[in-house]
């Protein structure tokens, strides 16, 4: 699928005039400041001109989004054509690669998900647990899991260094006795055609190296889960489609498949917490491609509650850091289009830098109101356009959700959504800056087990946001006789007690059916329990 630099020139051409419009507003601005003194002066352009020049920078990344959501309501049908040309590719009836399904643990083991991905269509594979659990409980379960069925293999390291990288590259180095392989995280569900359906594209494609498939979460035990599981479907359907011809498309870890030509051109995956945005810069490197394939549904558990959120987020926070610095000049050299090297940048750099760009709008906006510029004045054109912005990632949830019962979620999933991750900045500022003072990245493995909170638990997983909030708003206050500089934020820090309650609230059981009709008969209908599993309950 050959891509084109199209929505990027048309990207670039819009930002362009938000950077004139933003240029131009400032101009305005310092034509009309008077009754300053020099040096106060002097400070208040500076902190106009550094605002100016972070909107630009965030208004980049929003633009993006924007372009790409509006691009796949205007091109999908088009699109659909071009993967009609897959569908329609007959594998060789005396084709008969070996595949490996890689199921990899470390101390969250779901019987019950891996049984699902077991039970393919295709014959010539075979399962290995890659086990890098410590926890005794877990390694008993896979070991009894392992007596039931007799064909699963388990492998465990002596040494568990280098992450689930180290661990796939433990089982992989050397061998020659697969044509492909299958990463398989421990909440995946995979189904019975996974393997037909993903060989059609290495056949489309002889150049192709990796093949990613879509995912949609399960709709979960409680309400945080059933709500903040929806932009997993709506990116899939939409944004990595768009992405697929127009961008650079990324690995996410799980429910992909790596040929073995691929896997020895790169050497293996890169021991780094994100290996899997890292592996696809080298996949590109070695003149291969990465499909994206959305008729290849996936089925994963979003994070179970607000708690296990944000231990992901910082895991990911800190590999995005890592990738940035060990990527970067890679990135650059790399064989990849200009609009792809921009895509990766714009995708994968945002989740470390938006969170400093925006606490540095703040502080700027702050003193500027310390130094007497009207500051309510300045910010209300620039909300008006942040909500614009801010409001584009709902494009591919309405289209996705818009014939389906999940529509009458989407107001709350909006407000819970913004609030979740805006209450995460204090967490995430201040993992980047442990980052850039050289704290070592590390693999974080996410809760798995929904509990409820206690009073107390609430409030203690939620201090550090509601104690930003405050001081942002005293700040504020003293500057700027309002909160509404930053009303964003404190209102999406002090939500945060509301929002880890909401994993109390439990979803009833009709709604934890999963949505697998289409393609897994009834024993895989049940709820896919977060919690502990035991060998007899699996």
């Amino acid at each position: 699928m050959k891509k084109k630099p199209t929505l990027y020139c048309v990207i670039i051409s819009m930002w362009l005039v938000c950077v004139a419009l933003l240029g131009f507003s400032l101009y305005k601005i310092i034509s009309e400041l008077n009754g300053y003194s020099a040096v106060r002066f002097g400070f208040i352009v500076a902190l106009l001109a550094l605002n100016t020049v972070v909107l630009a920078v965030l208004w980049f990344g929003s633009l993006k989004d924007f372009v790409f959501s509006v691009a796949y309501a205007l091109l999908h049908k088009r699109l659909d054509k071009r993967y009609e040309e897959i569908e329609k590719i007959c594998v060789p009836a005396d084709a008969n690669p070996r595949i490996l399904l890689l199921y990899c643990t470390c101390n969250d083991f779901n019987a019950k998900a891996l049984t699902a991905c077991r039970k393919q269509t295709y014959r010539n594979c075979k399962t290995v647990i890659l086990d890098d659990s410590d926890d005794p409980h877990f390694r008993r379960q896979i070991d009894e899991y392992q007596l039931r069925y007799g064909n699963v293999e388990v492998v465990r390291r002596t040494e568990r260094t280098g992450y689930k990288a180290g661990n796939l590259n433990n089982y992989l180095k050397g061998r020659t006795d697969y044509d492909y392989f299958v990463v398989l995280d421990s909440d995946e569900i995979i189904p019975p055609d996974f393997i037909e359906k993903t060989l059609k594209y290495f056949y489309y494609d002889p150049a192709c190296g990796a093949v990613q498939a879509r995912h949609a979460a399960t709709r979960g035990e409680n309400f945080f889960q059933r709500l903040m599981g929806l932009c997993v479907g709506s990116n899939g359907t939409t944004v990595q489609v768009i992405k697929n011809f127009y961008g650079a498309n990324a690995l996410i870890g799980h429910g992909m498949t790596i040929s073995r030509a691929c896997y020895e051109a790169t050497g293996g995956f890169p021991l780094v917490v994100a290996e899997d945005i890292s592996f696809a810069v080298d996949i590109k490197n070695a003149g291969m491609n990465i499909l994206y394939a959305p008729d290849i549904l996936c089925y994963e558990e979003f994070p179970v509650n607000y708690v296990s959120l944000k231990k992901r987020q910082c895991k990911w926070t800190q590999g995005n850091l890592e990738y940035m610095r060990k990527y970067d000049k890679d990135i650059n050299r790399s064989k990849m289009s200009w609009f792809e090297k921009l895509d990766i940048k714009l995708s994968h750099y945002s989740l470390p830098v938006v969170p400093i760009l925006s606490l540095l709008l703040a502080v700027c906006t702050i003193a500027l109101g310390f130094l007497g510029y009207p500051v309510i004045r300045y910010s209300l054109g620039i909300y008006a356009i942040m909500i614009l912005f801010l409001c584009s990632p709902m494009i591919p949830d309405l289209f996705v959700y818009h014939k389906t019962k999940n529509v009458l979620l989407l107001l709350p999933y909006f407000f819970v959504n913004i609030a979740t991750y805006a209450s995460l900045a204090p967490m995430m500022i201040k993992t980047v800056a442990l980052g850039v003072c050289g704290k070592k990245a590390v693999f974080l493995v996410t809760p798995k087990k929904s509990e409820k909170f206690t009073v107390g638990e609430i409030f203690r997983y939620s201090y550090d946001s509601l104690i930003f909030a405050a001081l942002l708003t005293a700040l504020s206050l003293l500057a700027c006789q309002s909160v509404i500089p930053v009303v964003f934020i404190v209102l999406g820090c002090l939500a945060a007690p509301a929002v880890i309650a909401l994993s109390n609230f439990a979803v009833r059981e009709k709604l934890q059916k999963l949505p697998l009709a289409e393609w897994e008969p009834a024993y895989l209908l049940g709820s896919i329990r977060l919690k502990r599993v035991s060998y007899e309950e699996s």
